[in-house]
């Protein structure tokens, strides 16, 4: 039974340690907090610690499922890949790291694992330098990585978070009849990656011995704008269709003023108000991936979205 040590424990590392369970994989979860998930092992330790390298002893794999907030990334992110290399090259773990799509250049449509990385912003020259430096470690035959991208993710899982596009700030005002507010165009076409399809991408390049040293696209059903998702959400709930907005002007400029993480968001607005689509199709022909199908992404996100407000309307 092979053992894998996921860094992480947010929504798409809690999607990757239940899909391992399901195949009776022994799990470790590593993070600074020392999170508990039922049927892993939790060890509390930062990513960039070089006492990863005990918990890689005898792993099979890394799963970066991290992600350091937007302002610390060009400060947190290089110390980490530097050592998750040192110490799986030292105990023969393979390593994925969960990425997405800033890499690319702004314009690129559809974005395909083939396509260059051309990074035109800070943050999306981050994420090429770390695919870099890892494919780096994978010619020199020190390690075997791969790097599995996704657009922005969506589904239940996204309600976890408030700095999801299609979680709870977009979705629970549908749900009440509100105005949802938006970042960017809500009519610009976009790709959304189901977080149960990161998982499975993951799982079926573990499963593989041709899926190392490349990148992989993440599947997904065909774009949609957030007039489209919004309309689909308030279908699914038997409601009727709520408008969407975009943020005004001078309100965005306040918050980007006020929260470092909308400030962050400015530099890569492009990825909200022209299409922004990803092509994963190479993903279903080589490892047998499919998307999720749309309408069981919405169906589910609406029902543990009305979970949530039992729960809280219960709890208060």
């Amino acid at each position: 039974m092979p053992r894998h040590v996921v860094l992480g424990a947010g929504p798409i590392g809690r999607a990757v340690v239940t899909r391992m369970l399901a195949a009776r994989h022994e799990v470790t979860v590593v993070t600074r907090s020392g999170t508990e998930i039922p049927g892993t092992d939790a060890v509390r330790l930062a990513g960039a610690d070089p006492r990863l390298r005990e918990v890689l002893e005898g792993a099979a794999s890394l799963v970066i499922a991290t992600n350091p907030p937007y302002p610390e990334w060009e400060k947190e992110w290089p110390p980490l890949i530097d050592n998750v290399i040192e110490q799986a090259a030292a105990t023969g773990a393979d390593i994925v790291l969960i990425g997405n799509l800033y890499g690319y250049a702004p314009g690129t449509s559809p974005m395909t694992s083939a396509t260059p990385l051309a990074p035109t912003t800070r943050k999306g020259a981050v994420r090429a330098r770390m695919w870099e430096t890892l494919m780096d470690a994978h010619r020199a035959g020190r390690v075997r990585v791969t790097e599995i991208r996704a657009s922005d993710y969506c589904g239940p899982e996204s309600l976890a978070t408030q700095g999801a596009h299609v979680g709870a700030r977009f979705v629970d005002p549908i749900l009440a009849g509100r105005t949802a507010y938006v970042v960017g165009e809500p009519d610009a076409p976009h790709t959304w990656t189901a977080v149960g399809d990161i998982a499975a991408t993951v799982m079926a390049v573990l499963g593989t011995d041709v899926g190392w040293g490349r990148a992989w696209i993440v599947p997904t059903e065909p774009p949609r704008s957030l007039n489209q998702v919004a309309a689909d959400i308030a279908a699914a709930a038997g409601l009727p269709r709520v408008r969407v907005r975009q943020y005004p002007a001078v309100l965005s400029w306040l918050m980007g003023v006020l929260v470092p993480m909308m400030r962050e968001l400015r530099e890569i607005s492009y990825q909200h108000v022209e299409p922004f689509v990803s092509d994963g199709s190479d993903t279903t022909d080589l490892l047998g991936v499919t998307a999720t199908p749309w309408n069981e992404v919405i169906s589910s996100t609406v029902a543990a979205a009305r979970r949530r407000q039992r729960s809280a309307t219960t709890a208060s």
